[in-house]
């Protein structure tokens, strides 16, 4: 028999060597590339990813010392100041927490202004130097969780928008160094590691927001519902409650079980059952919500975007709608959930005892700014036909949007703040002054 023609060879060769690049593939655990793949980019290098986020901690930081300048410039801003001025040189001069200095808070922010007077006489300097680092701090945790959530576009803006939203407020609630803004970080630190499923860290982090302030309690309903969605409750509701638990019972065998629940979880009966009338607690909840609506004004305008208007569509209309809804992964979906869960619980928060102050809205600020990152995400393609939602381009350059109006926000209120007088400044100067001019050291004023 004469050669077989080309033509039938060529499919012959093609099959063997078909099954001869499979079989290396095989031996070797290469998998073969389809032809006309392009090639694979590079992976970016591990520290390009460190230089991004120490750019972000570095901006954060400056954004947050910018904001928080003014609180250097009065010697207090609020009577809660001078409270816990008072508690911190008792305590270094022997006094006991919950023995002879009594309060109704935890006990860790009246310890942190002790530590800073006892380094030296501008101790209240060096808490407002805290101050700043802790709102550095809940900044660079949002924007990590925000990352997480959404990608790195997300990541930036979300830190800015709370960093300035901080500031939207009336300067004594925000340039005062109290309890809210030493119990931001740790409940942000709870939901990031709630989000990366540390729950023994997240419950730790719990734990020291409630010894800054008890209302630091609040991300454990976020946390608790996000445990129950997953698969291994029995294990991670353990860590989280050992994580919250321990500490709080190791400051109260420090402090003694009795004072310490007494004066943390049961003295504030009096204070939560005398709330001032329902025009002034009206006003005062308004008041604080208007303020902070001036750095999410254009958050607003996001929400008649929301896919959830196609349900309102007639049923023709709907079937026309040639765009798939939007993918919602599982970082996504976590990011509803966790959001769902952590905004009502601050709000409830901010609610209790019902005297709305000023300074306890200074909690509503990172769920704020991450629910807006998270309308901003939502509307990417909310409309039909793959129409964009978006301020003339894509979320990086909606949320930028967003991001220069909370910043004009935050320098108008940072502005008044620098010319702001804290009420009755005046009058507790001179009474302070006449004290010291008046009595030696060591004795009793009254």
């Amino acid at each position: 028999m004469g050669p077989e023609p080309a033509e039938r060879r060529a499919p012959l060769v093609a099959q063997e060597r078909s099954e001869s690049v499979a079989h290396v593939a095989v031996e070797t655990g290469h998998r073969p590339k389809p032809a006309g793949t392009a090639p694979p980019r590079a992976a970016p290098a591990a520290g390009g990813g460190r230089a991004v986020l120490v750019r972000q901690a570095v901006l954060l930081s400056l954004l947050a010392l910018l904001v928080r300048a003014p609180s250097f410039g009065r010697p207090f801003w609020s009577p809660d100041e001078g409270y816990l001025g008072t508690e911190a040189v008792l305590l270094r001069a022997g006094g006991t927490m919950y023995g002879n200095v009594v309060d109704r808070k935890p006990p860790l922010v009246p310890w942190l202004y002790e530590a800073c007077f006892a380094l030296g006489p501008h101790g209240l300097w060096l808490v407002r130097v805290l101050a700043v680092g802790a709102l550095a701090l809940t900044g660079i945790l949002v924007a990590r969780l925000a990352t997480r959530w959404w990608g790195h576009w997300a990541g930036l803006p979300a830190g800015v928008l709370t960093v300035a939203a901080t500031a939207a407020l009336p300067a004594p609630d925000a340039m005062a160094a109290t309890f809210e803004v030493f119990m931001l970080p740790a409940t942000v630190a709870a939901m990031y590691f709630g989000a990366r499923r540390r729950y023994l860290l997240a419950g730790l982090a719990v734990a020291v927001a409630t010894l800054s302030k008890q209302v630091g309690l609040a991300p454990l309903l976020p946390l608790a519902a996000q445990i129950l969605a997953g698969r291994r409750r029995t294990r991670e509701g353990a860590a989280l409650v050992a994580g919250t638990v321990a500490p709080l019972a190791l400051c109260a065998l420090v402090l003694g079980v009795r004072p310490f629940t007494f004066w943390v979880f049961f003295s504030s009966g009096s204070y939560a059952s005398s709330p001032p009338g329902a025009a002034e607690a009206a006003g005062r909840a308004g008041n604080a919500l208007l303020c902070l609506l001036t750095a999410f004004a254009l958050t607003l305008l996001l929400v008649p975007r929301l896919p959830w208007r196609n349900a309102l569509r007639r049923p023709a209309d709907r079937t026309r709608a040639t765009a798939p809804p939007p993918p919602r992964d599982a970082a996504q979906r976590d990011a509803s959930r966790a959001l769902a869960g952590w905004l009502p619980a601050s709000m409830a928060a901010v609610a209790v005892g019902w005297h709305f102050y000023g300074h306890y809205f200074l909690q509503l600020t990172p769920p704020l700014a991450l629910g807006s990152l998270w309308l901003v995400n939502l509307t990417r393609r909310s409309g039909t036909g793959g129409r964009r939602s978006t301020w003339g381009g894509g979320p990086t350059r909606t949320a930028s949007v967003l991001v220069a109006v909370a910043l004009v926000a935050a320098g108008a209120w940072t502005a008044a703040a620098v010319r702001s007088v804290p009420p009755g400044m005046t009058k507790v100067v001179h009474v302070a002054t006449s004290v010291e001019e008046r009595t030696a050291p060591g004795q009793r004023v009254f």
